[in-house]
């Protein structure tokens, strides 16, 4: 876990060795990267941090799109650990486990700046729950008066396919909670991740279900917040750390849930969701 203040403080520690040493530093600018699937198509993805190493060598945690200072000159091994928001918090920023670092030899030249554009790929042989919306939804709605709809891609979003879940909320359909469906999830680590695109008006509240001891419970842990800005709502993607909440002694039948509901008065809203991935 790091914070952007300290990498900044770092970058700063950085040059001022460089000019007390008498050094010039080479510089690599961090390209936004991209996440790339088995197949070779790009997917979505929100990578805001990236931590970096020369030879295995920590050089700092720096924001995409920066330009990082390094002291070095010829050919040199770069490697990139792909950084996330976890739970969409600012101030909390984790290496993401299920992807895997990108590593590129670069050539550092003092005084130039080198431009690299990192591809991320999972890790080989991961076990995952999916809920891409191309056969079906994959939830089970509980108590709830609002309906999860399958409508056709409208291409805003970055390697969607042919469909995504839609949520119209009003008044007499004003809460909607949809719990995994298909097997359960039996975690036996504290590694486990909800991935989830979506665009709302709204906030959405994701959480976990299970029972112990015969009675069922289900906790909220996260929040998803409204994208909309103005007359636009834009495809956002947030990474929600559900091994905390699921690491619960007796725990059986773990699934997580996400719900919508009209707040603060409001007589409409709507939710759209994409690409869930556990």
């Amino acid at each position: 876990m790091t914070r952007h203040t300290p990498a900044a403080c770092l970058a700063v520690l950085l040059l001022a060795a460089c000019k007390k040493d008498g050094a010039i530093p080479a510089y690599v600018h961090l390209n936004t990267p991209v996440v790339v699937d088995g197949s070779g198509h790009i997917v979505s993805s929100k990578i805001t941090d990236l931590w970096v190493y020369v030879n295995d060598a920590p050089a700092g945690v720096w924001e995409t799109g920066r330009t990082v200072p390094l002291i070095g000159e010829g050919q040199q091994r770069l490697k990139l650990t792909a950084g996330v928001r976890n739970n969409g918090v600012t101030n909390d920023r984790i290496q993401y486990p299920p992807y895997a670092s990108w590593e590129q030899e670069v050539l550092l030249t003092p005084g130039q700046t080198t431009e690299v554009s990192p591809q991320f790929h999972y890790y080989p042989n991961l076990n995952y729950w999916l809920a891409d919306f191309e056969t079906g939804d994959r939830f089970d709605t509980v108590a709830c008066t609002a309906f999860l709809q399958r409508l056709p891609s409208d291409s805003t979003l970055v390697g969607q396919g042919s469909h995504y879940g839609h949520i119209a909320l009003e008044t007499d359909h004003s809460v909607y909670t949809g719990v995994s469906s298909g097997d359960p999830f039996y975690i036996n680590g504290p590694t486990a991740f909800l991935e989830m695109d979506y665009r709302s008006d709204t906030r959405i509240e994701v959480g976990v279900r299970y029972m112990s001891a015969g009675t069922t419970y289900q906790v909220a842990y996260a929040y998803a917040a409204p994208t909309k800005q103005g007359d636009s709502t834009p495809w956002n993607k947030v990474y929600i750390d559900l091994g905390t909440p699921w690491t619960v002694a007796g725990a059986v039948d773990e699934r997580f849930y996400i719900q919508a509901k009209l707040e603060n008065g409001a007589t409409t809203g709507v939710v759209d969701v994409d690409n869930l991935k556990v």
